[in-house]
């Protein structure tokens, strides 16, 4: 049996967790020379899974109310067909590992789900499944640790003629980048390669307002933007997502080509890669790509660095002089699992980027452009909850600037809304629209009351679901942000709905003085009696929206506290509610 095209990990994966911990157990795999075929769930050819696949290892997170995440959607969908044989997959031996975090009531579900119906279609388990927890004491590595140090001499008992291979040993490339000998691509500054994009899926809209909607003395920048699809008519309902494209900035790449001077003279010549990554979107068009527009529009140079990167990363780094060597040790150190302390340090604590990486160890640091795929993780699609009520035509979009100032005194600005702040109106752009897992489809899925929790710029979806529905069905808002002059999104649409009698409103205000309720969670409580009637007289909808962290847990205990008078087992009553589509929270 060869194990080259036997072995196949495959990962659902929402904020790049565990796709770092698949690439990283791919590379693992890779010294005890397996060489396994690493693909998300959705991207791996399903007749592969049937007719290849001996091997099987899948690394999952859980996202939402228990869901599997998008890039693995389509997977699951094959997977629960009814009409499937039960022994489909007798050929095949399973594993699986969950990246999971506790403070979510759901955690891990989708890698037990996943797990089960293999099971369910004649896989055999080549050892038990991991269900980490983020939030243990050992943490999501631990875990990890422990599940491989029985994986691989499972795997390794199938293939005992295997040679392990010095960790030290630089491996082939897995996708190289070829630089062609062609004349360099004559490529305007001002023309946008989103734009060539090969994803049928994709549409492309005019921006026709980029309008800062908390006042100019405000800490937070919000936008409001609205687009307009230039191509086919948009279809959406409550629940669904725009994706947007970004991109790095001029300046960031051109510091990158100079920080490898080698890559100058090569920056603007055609390239060739024999095996492009699977790209939500798709690739620039071929005829475009050079390694500027490459770095330009897909590899995320300013992102923190995964453990992934370090692995391949430190092969780089010349140790002939003794400052080399020791810098060569330092980057191996950040691939350790048991150095994880040194690698948070290092990078998460001071959210350090890549670009910044570099920079810091470039006087003896030389990439080779074939491995530029390999080192660089790709550049993620970013996903807003739509703001607007269905239009064929335009889609409305409300999004938090993200900027800060770390540790190291350095300001932050996302790579995403970097972007979007810098947009102007009249600017092309790509985008595209993802369905919701909601139950919020149409105006008659709304007969029952609806309870919405939206602190920040969760009120998105609700100024959708509110204008979707308005007048037809009890509407209550439980909308939380810091001074009503300052962040209070939308103020005059919900003071126009509360008049007519369309909506009840219940305002949680952080920072102004003398207002009682601060948060969304003590405004539920104080408003106990209306809560605990719509939840158990009138079955209403749950409806959370916001940021993930302490928020959705302190919602949610809340609630008991509210329920706990009314019923026997109030936490039951809560997954009662999630299992029948009432309690419904997107958070992120």
């Amino acid at each position: 049996m060869s194990p080259v095209s036997s072995v196949t990990i495959l990962y659902g994966s929402e904020t790049g967790n565990a796709q770092d911990y698949a690439y990283y157990l791919a590379r693992r795999l890779s010294y005890f020379s397996l060489n396994p075929t690493v693909s998300s769930l959705n991207d791996y050819p399903l007749k592969n899974l049937v007719t290849e696949t001996r091997f099987l290892i899948v690394v999952c997170s859980t996202t939402g109310q228990g869901e599997v995440p998008r890039n693995g959607k389509k997977f699951l969908k094959f997977l629960l067909k009814k009409k499937l044989p039960h022994d489909l997959l007798n050929h095949v031996s399973m594993t699986s590992f969950g990246v999971g975090d506790s403070l979510y009531p759901k955690f891990n579900h989708a890698i037990k789900k996943l797990h089960t119906r293999l099971l369910q279609l004649g896989c055999s388990e080549l050892c038990p499944r991991c269900e980490s927890d983020e939030m243990s004491p050992e943490g999501v590595d631990g875990f990890y640790s422990e599940w491989v140090a029985t994986l691989i001499p499972a795997l390794c008992r199938h293939f005992p003629d295997l040679a392990q291979i010095d960790d030290h040993t630089l491996l082939p490339p897995t996708m190289p980048v070829e630089v062609s000998a062609g004349k360099p691509a004559v490529i305007s500054e001002t023309t946008n390669l989103s734009l060539t994009r090969t994803s049928p899926e994709l549409k492309i809209g005019t921006l026709v307002s980029n309008r800062r909607v908390t006042a100019p003395g405000h800490f937070q920048d919000v936008r409001h933007l609205v687009i307009e699809c230039d191509t086919a008519d948009l279809t959406y309902v409550p629940g669904d997502t725009l994706a947007l494209y970004p991109q790095n900035d001029t300046r960031s790449v051109q510091l990158l080509l100079e920080l490898q001077p080698h890559w100058l003279e090569i920056a603007d010549k055609p390239l060739h890669i024999a095996k492009p990554p699977a790209l939500e979107g798709g690739l620039i068009g071929l005829e475009h790509l050079t390694l500027r527009s490459l770095i330009t529009y897909h590899l995320d140079i300013l992102s923190i660095p995964r453990r992934s990167f370090f692995a391949v990363l430190f092969h780089f780094v010349d140790g002939l002089t003794e400052m080399g060597q020791r810098e060569r040790e330092k980057l191996e150190e950040f691939t350790k699992l048991d150095e994880s302390e040194e690698l948070y340090n290092y990078a998460n604590r001071p959210r350090r980027l890549i670009l910044e990486t570099i920079q810091e160890f470039q006087d003896n640091l030389k990439i080779p452009v074939e491995y530029v795929l390999d080192l660089f993780p790709l550049i993620k699609v970013r996903l807003f909850l739509i703001a607007s009520r269905p239009s064929p035509k335009l889609v409305e979009l409300i999004i938090g600037i993200v900027e800060y100032r770390t540790m190291l005194r350095r300001i932050r600005k996302g790579l995403c809304t970097k972007w979007i702040k810098g947009a102007d109106v009249g600017e092309k752009l790509v985008f595209s629209i993802h369905k919701s897992n909601l139950k919020f489809q149409t105006p008659e899925d709304f007969l029952p009351p609806v309870l919405m929790v939206a602190p920040g710029t969760g009120i998105a979806p609700m100024k959708l679901l509110i204008e979707h529905t308005a007048g037809q069905q009890d509407l209550h808002l439980f909308y939380g942000f810091r001074d009503s002059t300052k962040d209070c999104l939308f103020s005059e649409t919900w003071a126009e709905l509360e008049k007519k009698g369309q909506l009840s409103l219940y305002y949680a205000i952080s920072r102004e003085a003398g207002f009682p309720h601060k948060y969304v969670q003590d405004r539920l409580f104080a408003e106990k009696d209306t809560v605990s009637r719509l939840l158990l007289k009138e079955n209403a909808i749950f409806f959370l929206c916001g940021s993930s962290g302490k928020m959705p847990t302190q919602v949610r205990l809340t609630l008991v506290e509210i329920l706990r008078p009314h019923v026997e087992n109030p936490e039951q009553f809560l997954i009662d509610m999630e299992n029948e589509g009432r309690y419904i929270q997107e958070t992120w």
